[in-house]
């Protein structure tokens, strides 16, 4: 007999990954990815170390898991997109990192850790541009069709400059808080030419 969908040892694993990501975003978020540590989140899941790491044996693999999660948070990008405007979109999710200081710090650290190809975060690393460079070509590509923007640029091209340039100007902003709103706002109109109405 086979367990019912959703249900069994499956299910019980998933959700206690699920639990242990959820907790270990806010630890890693209040106390920062150094001042967090797997011992202190299965001390709040009330859960062994040996629990914990078995799901995730080293914190840098549960911080991937942490910011794949939070990438999961934008599944509806280009939706949004193609109803505000890629410009808007962006910016809007700029605005919401302000708010979420220690991720973005985490990120920006684990992304720079990870360019090592035997680096455990390595394949996040690249799965993650494998698959935002795409979106973000197409809604470039969305808005263009629409008469939204003037470039006439590659949209595979402008998508990875966007990308880079908001990784700039996130770790400007973490050094010494220079508005990374203003400074993406005008990166985005010098690269993309939006078309005024």
């Amino acid at each position: 007999m086979t367990d019912a969908p959703g249900r069994g040892p499956y299910a019980k694993s998933a959700a206690r990954r699920s639990e242990i990501i959820t907790t270990a975003t806010a630890v890693f978020g209040t106390h920062g990815y150094r001042g967090g540590s797997l011992r202190q989140i299965a001390k709040q899941l009330d859960l062994g170390l040996t629990t914990v790491m078995h799901h995730f044996p080293t914190k840098v693999s549960l911080l991937a898991a942490v910011l794949s999660q939070e990438d999961a948070a934008d599944t509806d990008f280009l939706d949004r997109s193609a109803r505000d405007g890629f410009i808007p979109t962006v910016l809007a999710i700029v605005e919401r990192n302000i708010g979420r200081r220690e991720l973005v710090r985490m990120f920006t650290v684990v992304q720079a850790e990870a360019t090592h190809a035997d680096h455990e975060a390595h394949a996040w690393l690249q799965e993650r541009y494998a698959s935002v460079i795409p979106d973000y070509r197409d809604a470039i590509e969305h808005d263009r069709s629409l008469g939204r923007l003037a470039t006439t640029r590659d949209a595979t091209m402008l998508a990875d400059l966007v990308i880079g340039t908001w990784e700039g100007i996130q770790v400007r902003w973490l050094a010494d808080g220079t508005d990374p709103v203003d400074g993406m706002r005008v990166a985005l109109e010098a690269l993309l030419e939006p078309i005024r109405r």
